[in-house]
């Protein structure tokens, strides 16, 4: 044990940073091979028929229209979509292939964004390990380069955003980075209160450089909705309440109980709400009082957002798998092995074989026992992430970062203060 120890310490920062690039690269290619030799998901086919929604009306007139499924994406997602579909149009590729790219191509980003976000508060070769587990996660190929969806883009944004504030100093590449993934899915919006403290201790100048990043993406996104489509972006998008089938968390375990049915719908609906504001402003507090418990407090906003989520979909399952990794590594991984055998079995039952290499279009239907099992087992690894998310955050120093948060000149930006080597 303590040769092997002696040996993890013992490799550099460099070769630690190769050797999770290298291993991403390899997965994203598998990635990109089961893209293009599965169809993928239902919603590949919603993805199908939003592509000719995008043809018709646009990227900004598609809200609102009637389509076999609710589309609830914000803009930066229907610009995608209208590439994808130009790109298809062209004879560049399919869109069940196109529309997987962009997910399996943001994990290699994630994986790298793992390292230096860990790196920054721990010892390089636990970065190095969280690293390697992001980039070959099971739930990722899974997520990623089957099911068809762009939940790992705006993770990839979200902890790009984190890491150009926090880490970088790059105040202005920050709020680009948040635009960017708030404009893929509403999801990291409960980052925003964290980074509001960052900038607020980093000062005036810091906040307004992240305004000024965020602006520049945001207005020629977001303007032409806000003109066009709001109406029906709020009422499609903001309202989105989920699919009527709950098999998650709060909701499922109050079905199982039989609880009263105005109980599940208080949930459901207010309650979304109520978990909005626990997921954004008990991470936000946290580091508010501890600067120097960011990255924990990262993994407790997403992870705490999935957790008490009222509406769920099996791509969910990875919004919080990276910034688990800003825990702790052996909680994380915990997290991404239930996960992976969850989402193992869902896809294997709905593509109707036992095995992942005979996939080719899972259909979703209700989860059975085994699934429902693996459900419990996520839910509890995940609550595990969240409740040691809050401890470590809460025992942090108190000290304040030296890092300040810039403008983005070379010369104002710094490192934060790595802390002592944790599991």
């Amino acid at each position: 044990m303590t040769e092997r120890r002696s040996w993890l310490l013992a490799v550099s920062r460099g070769q630690w940073r190769a050797a999770v690039l290298v291993v991403a690269l390899v997965t994203t290619a598998l990635k990109l091979w089961i893209a293009a030799n599965t169809f993928g998901t239902d919603d590949v086919h919603y993805w199908t028929e939003f592509a000719q929604g995008v043809r018709e009306f646009g990227p900004f007139g598609i809200y609102g229209k009637p389509f076999a499924a609710q589309y609830n994406h914000p803009p930066l997602t229907s610009m995608l979509l209208a590439y994808v579909a130009w790109l298809t149009d062209h004879g560049f590729g399919t869109l069940p292939y196109l529309i997987r790219v962009p997910a399996s191509v943001a994990d290699v980003a994630t994986a790298w964004l793992v390292f230096g976000l860990v790196r920054a508060y721990r010892a390089v070769h636990l970065a190095g390990l969280a690293g390697l587990a992001v980039a070959v996660s099971p739930v990722l190929v899974v997520i990623s380069g089957f099911h068809g969806n762009t939940d790992p883009v705006f993770v990839m944004f979200a902890l790009l955003a984190v890491y150009l504030v926090a880490v970088r100093g790059s105040a202005v590449g920050g709020g680009f980075a948040f635009a960017a993934a708030v404009s893929i899915k509403l999801v990291p919006v409960v980052l925003a209160p964290l980074l509001l403290v960052l900038l607020i201790r980093a000062g005036w100048r810091a906040l307004v450089a992240f305004v000024i990043g965020a602006a520049a993406l945001a207005v020629p996104l977001w303007g032409p909705l806000l003109v066009a489509a709001w109406p029906e972006f709020s009422a499609n998008v903001l309202g989105y309440q989920g699919i009527a089938l709950r098999e998650w968390g709060l909701p499922q375990f109050l079905t199982w109980v039989r609880a009263p049915g105005r109980l599940i719908e208080l949930v459901v609906g207010p309650g979304r709400f109520v978990v909005l504001l626990l997921s954004a402003i008990v991470p936000a507090y946290l580091v508010w009082r501890r600067p120097a418990a960011v990255g924990p407090a990262v993994g407790v906003a997403l992870g705490t957002f999935l957790l008490l989520s009222p509406a769920f979909g099996m791509q969910y399952v990875v919004w919080p798998l990276a910034a688990a990794y800003l825990v702790g590594n052996v909680v994380a991984t915990v997290y991404n092995a239930t996960a992976s055998m969850f989402v193992l079995a869902v896809y294997s039952d709905w593509n109707g074989v036992d095995a992942p290499w005979g996939w080719f279009e899972a259909e979703a239907m209700p989860f059975h026992f085994q699934e429902k099992v693996l459900m419990i087992l996520t839910w509890c690894a995940l609550a595990a992430v969240v409740t040691l998310g809050i401890d470590r955050a809460w025992r942090r120093p108190k000290e304040l970062p030296t890092a300040r948060v810039s403008m983005g000149h070379p010369e104002e930006r710094g490192m934060m203060p790595r802390l002592p080597a944790e599991i």
